[in-house]
């Protein structure tokens, strides 16, 4: 999502991804999106480090760019036509699956939800999701 809403040197593969059809993305994989995309737009701002963004995210100028990357991010699954599935909300499967493939709880949360939903592939361009057997990594 990121690469698609900023020129990035994966932007051109970002765009073909959303051209799939039946995409389905997660909370999760949501917020982080609007995470990053907060972190971009703020850096514009001089904000370039996570203690000053959540300083930043508590002035009025800071929470009008939340907003802005909420809705970018938000607007973006939506005419994308990018489905949001339930998470696995289990969280000794969330553990199991973290410590099984050395994730972070976000990435073993998405990983989890993949397991749950039988999805098989993943549109990504972050390494972590690589060498995990039974997904397949789209990226570039």
């Amino acid at each position: 999502m990121y690469s698609y809403l900023f020129e990035t040197p994966m932007s051109e593969s970002a765009e073909r991804i959303l051209e799939y059809p039946n995409k389905v993305t997660s909370k999760t994989t949501i917020n982080e999106a609007i995470y990053v995309t907060f972190r971009r737009l703020a850096k514009e701002k001089g904000v370039t480090n996570i203690y000053d963004a959540k300083a930043f995210a508590k002035s009025q100028e800071g929470r009008l760019i939340l907003k802005r990357a909420y809705s970018l991010v938000l607007e973006l699954v939506n005419l994308s036509g990018i489905e949001i599935i339930e998470e696995e909300d289990d969280i000794e499967t969330i553990m199991t699956v973290s410590e099984k493939f050395g994730l972070l709880p976000n990435d073993a949360i998405i990983v989890a939800t993949c397991l749950k939903h039988g999805i098989t592939e993943i549109a990504t361009f972050d390494r972590d999701f690589e060498g995990i057997k039974f997904l397949k990594v789209i990226g570039g």
